[in-house]
């Protein structure tokens, strides 16, 4: 006969159901295939879905305190095998993130979309594009680079969707099926950035991903 001691409690919630997706739709796997072969225990596809976990309830936390929050989680249930919350440390997340940071994240998502898609069987063929405005606060430097290949965007003042002209902000295009709104497309853009410039390239764009092979041709809408 088992002891109280014998047992550990564990939280599950909701967090199952999203790991669960993230499995299903192989973004871990789809994720270390860009990375290519590493020697750290944790791979950058796991990392990521790690983050994604703590982002749905942790996220206003230093990165360091992410190990609290799979402390009373099932870690080798949501992660896999031989991985335990002590793993999901600050230098393993850093790592990742500048990962992520270098690679060209619009191309990232429409891989992944394509791949969720083709398991769950989600249409294109009427598709939303729109962009949206997010407002931030605080000093940012001016871009210096702004006619380099690698210049991020800037974050400056532009028309504000929520209101706060007072603000700088930075925008996104964003693409998503009719069908259950599941994104297929997005780009971070300056935040002076003009709708009939962005949503035109937007769509461009996304023709083109889904005209690659094995995807279906859409029907884009745009506002």
């Amino acid at each position: 006969m088992q002891t109280p001691e014998s047992y550990v409690n564990e939280r599950l919630d909701h967090l199952g159901v999203v790991a669960g997706v993230c499995e299903e739709i192989g973004l871990a796997a789809y994720l270390d295939g860009l990375a290519g072969e590493t020697n750290h225990h944790v791979s950058m596809g796991t990392a990521t879905v790690a983050m994604i976990l703590n982002g749905l309830g942790f996220s206003n936390r230093r990165l360091y305190l992410v190990p609290q929050f799979f402390a009373n989680q099932p870690v080798e249930h949501l992660l896999g095998p031989g991985r335990e919350a002590a793993d999901l440390n600050d230098d393993c997340l850093d790592r990742t993130l500048d990962w992520l940071y270098a690679q060209d994240l619009t191309q990232v998502l429409a891989g992944i979309a394509t791949q969720a898609r083709k398991i769950f069987g989600v249409s294109a063929r009427h598709v939303h594009v729109d962009t949206t405005s997010f407002a931030v606060s605080g000093a940012y430097a001016a871009d210096e680079s702004a006619e380099s290949e690698t210049s991020v965007i800037a974050i400056t003042y532009g028309y504000s969707r929520d209101h706060r002209e007072e603000l700088k902000q930075w925008m996104l295009a964003l693409a998503t099926a009719q069908e259950g709104d599941v994104p297929l497309f997005l780009r971070p853009l300056n935040g002076n950035s003009s709708d009939k410039v962005t949503l035109a390239s937007a769509v461009e764009a996304l023709h083109e991903q889904l005209q690659a092979p094995e995807s279906e041709p859409g029907l884009l809408r745009g506002r």
